[in-house]
């Protein structure tokens, strides 16, 4: 299916309107405003009632509508929830999960084992792991495999929506060409340590973060050595500046809301100055590379935590935000005492939970939802609706703070012109491969999946950061739109501009339409640069591949298929002068004699994606 002139330029009109208009809460910009490779990995269809359900009656007084029997209670509600707390819902969890717990499915959710990425970048590696000539480009570009196998056909879907928020706020990229480009293990570590705390404690996870080998490549702290007043030598302060101001505090005291404290002049209290820099930079010396007696490409420098050099680490007082470590405490306890007074920090729970919502749920939370959720994670626990406790007990329980984010009332219940966000393109993709059942889950077959980044794609890429303030800031503002003059930011709209839009269109139009290039094996062998691994033209021509069976059935009614659509993409929230403006193009695609109705159900698709009612979640 290709995309006429015409269309491409009423997607990329009402896409820009979307744009200057994007409504979206309340606060300034806080951070610096400033298993195998192969095969299928296929869901179940199950049909699902795409009709919006009639509202039930209103209860008797004494017996009261709880929360948990709206979480579920019909398919649209259903549709919602998936959309915020999974890469995308599928037809078949919509229909088995209406009417049903919601806070039973949390709870497996937590359950659930986590799908690593490490395992399928090893799967990767040539039989000698010390022969680097024989690495190619399979095993270089295995990390991104990895998250677009698990985000998509993993069941621990929960777990790797959360761990890719995270990754979002305690950024790692390996987007410079460089030692995490060129070493996918480093990169594919931290990506387990996300997914492997990411219902975990915030603090155990900052210990492992600074750990991490990758961390110190991507911050360059690692082999940062103490001070030599001979040379003028500083320790490195990289980390101990982002460590503050992206992954724990901010620059500037914060009220439990995550509103700004000012004072009565209405000025902002800054939290530090470059003194207290300097001295955490000194806690952060002697890290290095922790070398393994027997080193595989499973178990080599970039997949264990650094050690510490004692002859590399400051043994000087350190002191910073109030704490002082003596002079001559070893590395290791440097290091704990540091992160537990940082951890300790009253802006620590409102800055990380307030972004932890934006990424989830709503790029404008209120400030009651920020407090209740702050008070999830200071406490450790919360009570769902089902009665039942998840938590541990302790501050930073990620578990309980996750929950009070996706069954807060303010979740729940779609807020008027302040409530949403814009959808990340990767989770549009996503969404796309889960919602039509998308068969063989093979992102090696799909060059153009290697690299996502630029801007006539997604303009997006997992891990792939431009720099360590993410893709977009958490108070990023569009100038000159709707949604800024009314003192609401929007972070996504950073990455969304003229070149993205119709990228983003041509680039789902690729998937859509299932659209392969390679006449045969050897043409698509030279395109892989003779790879390691054959490729086989039939696994290529299979992968990525939606069949819409159940929408085809549907096809030859307009209606009904844009209502499927509805459900199963938007959570219904299609305006009707959207659906009215579907079905008029729709009318125009008949049936042809080789594939019937599928260019009709490929457009829908498209028109569905593409329009300012999907790209923004409410």
């Amino acid at each position: 299916m290709k995309i006429n002139v015409t269309l491409q330029r009423i997607m990329l009109s009402t896409l820009m309107a979307f744009t200057l208009g994007c409504g979206g809460g309340s606060s300034a910009e806080q951070t610096n405003t400033s298993t195998a490779p192969t095969g299928e990995n296929s869901q179940p269809v199950t049909p699902i009632d795409t009709t919006i359900p009639t509202p039930p009656p209103s209860p008797p007084p004494e017996q009261p509508i709880t929360q948990e029997d709206l979480t579920f209670s019909n398919a649209e509600k259903t549709s919602r929830f998936l959309q915020q707390s999974t890469f995308g819902a599928t037809a078949n969890d919509i229909a088995t999960l209406t009417n049903t717990s919601a806070s039973k499915w949390f709870k497996s959710q937590l359950a659930e084992s986590p799908s690593n990425v490490l395992p399928i970048v090893v799967s990767y590696a040539p039989p000698d792991t010390q022969n680097d000539d024989e690495f190619d480009l399979f095993l270089i570009e295995s990390t991104t495999f990895g998250f677009w196998m698990n985000s998509i056909a993993g069941a621990d879907q929960l777990r790797q929506r959360m761990a890719f928020a995270l990754s979002e706020i305690l950024v790692v990229s390996n987007k410079g060409g460089e030692t995490l480009t060129d070493q996918p293990t480093a990169v594919a570590s931290y990506q387990d340590i996300l997914i492997n705390n990411a219902f975990g404690n915030y603090r155990t996870l900052l210990e492992e973060v600074t750990y991490s080998p990758a961390m110190g490549h991507y911050l360059t702290y690692l082999g940062n050595q103490k001070s030599d007043p001979a040379t003028g030598r500083v320790p490195d302060e990289n980390y101990a500046r982002e460590l503050l101001q992206l992954f724990t505090l901010g620059v500037v005291e914060l009220n439990t809301d995550g509103s700004i404290k000012t004072d009565n002049d209405g000025i902002a209290s800054e939290l530090y100055s470059n003194k207290d820099i300097t001295g955490l930079a000194k806690v952060m010396t002697g890290l290095d590379y922790n070398e393994p007696d027997d080193e595989t490409i499973a178990n080599n420098v970039f997949t264990r935590p650094m050690a510490i050099n004692p002859e590399a680490h400051s043994d000087d007082e350190k002191s910073f935000l109030g704490l002082t470590i003596p002079a001559g405490v070893d590395g290791k306890t440097s290091i704990s005492m540091a992160l537990d007074h940082i951890f300790a920090h009253p802006n620590l729970p409102p800055f990380i939970t307030k972004q932890l919502i934006q990424r989830l749920v709503s790029s404008n939370p209120s400030s009651a939802y920020v407090t209740r959720t702050v008070s999830a994670f200071k406490e450790g626990l919360y009570t769902l609706p089902d009665g039942t406790a998840v938590g541990t007990g302790q501050r930073g329980d990620l578990s309980a703070t996750l929950a009070a984010i996706l069954f807060d009332e303010e979740a729940r219940n779609i807020a008027s012109n302040t409530g949403g966000k814009i959808r990340e393109p990767i989770l549009r993709f996503t969404h796309w491969t889960r919602a039509f059942n998308v068969q063989n889950i093979t992102p090696q077959f799909q060059t153009i999946l290697w690299d996502t980044s630029p801007a006539n794609l997604l303009a997006q890429h997992p891990y792939r950061s431009p720099s360590v303030f993410n893709f977009f800031r958490p108070g990023y503002a569009a100038p000159g739109t709707t949604s800024a003059s009314n003192g609401l930011v929007a972070p996504e709209l950073q990455i969304i501009n003229a070149t993205s839009i119709p990228g983003y269109v041509n680039f789902m139009t690729h998937f859509i339409s299932s659209e392969q290039q390679y006449a045969n094996a050897d043409d698509l062998n030279d395109e892989f640069d003779n790879p390691r691994i054959p490729v086989s033209l039939e696994d290529y021509q299979k992968s990525f591949l939606a069949t819409y069976d159940e929408e085809l059935k549907l096809a030859n009614d307009i209606d009904a298929l844009i209502a499927r659509l509805n459900l199963l993409l938007t959570a219904n929230q299609l305006s009707q002068a959207s659906k009215a403006s579907i079905k008029k193009i729709l009318n125009n695609i008949p049936a042809d004699e080789e594939n019937g109705y599928l260019t009709r159900v490929q457009l829908a698709v498209l028109l569905v994606m593409t329009t300012p009612d999907y790209i923004v979640q409410k």
